[in-house]
């Protein structure tokens, strides 16, 4: 085992003062620091042992590179001993509003033109990066930061790669649940493994951000790498109610188990994206219950069961300038099984999405 540092709130490693724990990994800690030097605030990487100090400073060495609005730059790297062990420090700019996973809401998850838009903003941080022949190989929610205009940056670039000649080329690891098929049939990555991870990203962000990694935990390695290999990691059950087709196509479309079959391009699935436009979207409130929303009306529903197995499903609309809420009488049903209930639930919902 590789000697291990402990560091903690308010310690200082060379010229940088730790203010608090921003993230962390398996491949290092990052932190929000002072760069006393500079007097400036920003995120500093602190890479884990136990791989070489040129290896870890290959990330900086990409990132430094790095000029697009929706990429993480890096600034500067610095190899330091810190009681006797050798660190490397990757310093870059500090995005005080996080990650994306601030945004989901008491239902794990984010409305739709939320999600639209910061996929959109992601794909074009990849266009860039694939002019490069860098294909990022990492991206998930953790790894997709909010800017200061609110658009979403990628970053993370502990395991992408290079390619030289724009094919494909073996990974230097992987994230386990974003696992492509591609890398278990042939242990290679290109342009459509990005488009795979950011198409399972979107569903993550749209349908819950635990659902991917429970059905890993219950299924466990091999079994969920058994999905994979065959494209049924998402299934048509698998998404909200309230998910139109049209998106469910760019998704699916996006995870396709043939990479050829997939978008060729970080430019084609951003176009597909850009394509849709929805007059509504859900949320949940702090309870959990779903509220729907467009410019002009607050909507939700109620199941009150009538005995029998049996239930009413009432569907409500407010009008936001006046506050007066009244049913709507297309989605009113009496007396119906709950199998009932769920086709007019959806029915519903989608109604509101789409108008």
């Amino acid at each position: 085992m590789p000697p291990q540092v402990q560091i903690n709130p308010g310690d200082s490693i060379y010229k940088y003062f730790l203010q608090k724990s921003i993230g962390g990994g398996s491949f290092g800690d990052l932190w929000l620091a002072h760069d006393q030097t500079i007097s400036r605030d920003v995120a500093v990487k602190v890479l884990a042992q136990g791989v070489t100090i040129d290896e870890r400073l290959q990330e900086a060495r990409i990132g430094n590179h790095l000029e697009h609005p929706n990429l993480v730059k890096m600034h500067y790297a610095d190899v330091v001993q810190y009681n006797g062990i050798d660190l490397v420090i990757i310093a870059m700019d500090y995005h005080a509003n996080g990650s994306i996973l601030s945004r989901v809401n008491a239902g794990n998850f984010m409305p739709i033109p939320d999600v639209i838009g910061f996929m959109a903003d992601i794909l074009r941080g990849l266009e860039y990066l694939h002019e490069l022949n860098l294909y990022h190989n990492d991206i998930k929610p953790n790894n997709i930061l909010i800017g200061d205009t609110n658009q979403g940056v990628l970053t993370d670039y502990g395991i992408t790669c290079f390619s030289p000649n724009g094919q494909p080329v073996q990974p230097r690891n992987w994230y386990k649940l974003h696992i492509a098929p591609e890398i278990l049939n042939s242990n290679q990555i290109n342009v459509q493994t990005d488009i795979y991870q950011v198409g399972l990203t979107a569903f993550r962000l749209l349908n819950g951000i635990g659902y991917i990694r429970d059905k890993f935990n219950a299924l466990g390695e091999h079994e969920y790498y058994q999905l994979v290999k065959k494209g049924k990691v998402i299934q048509s059950n698998d998404y909200q109610p309230f998910i139109p087709r049209n998106l469910k196509s760019v998704i699916n479309k996006a995870v396709h188990v043939e990479p050829d079959k997939r978008y060729q391009s970080a430019v084609e699935m951003r176009r597909a994206l850009e394509r849709l436009s929805y007059p509504g979207y859900w949320t949940c409130d702090p309870t959990g219950a779903y509220i729907g929303y467009n410019k002009k009306y607050k909507f939700r529903y109620e199941i009150n069961p009538r005995g029998s197995r049996l239930f009413d499903f009432v569907a409500y609309k407010t009008n936001i300038s006046s506050g007066r809420e009244t049913q709507i009488g297309d989605y009113i049903s009496k007396k119906i099984t709950i199998k009932e209930v769920r086709v007019k639930m959806s029915k519903f919902m989608q109604w509101v999405v789409t108008g």
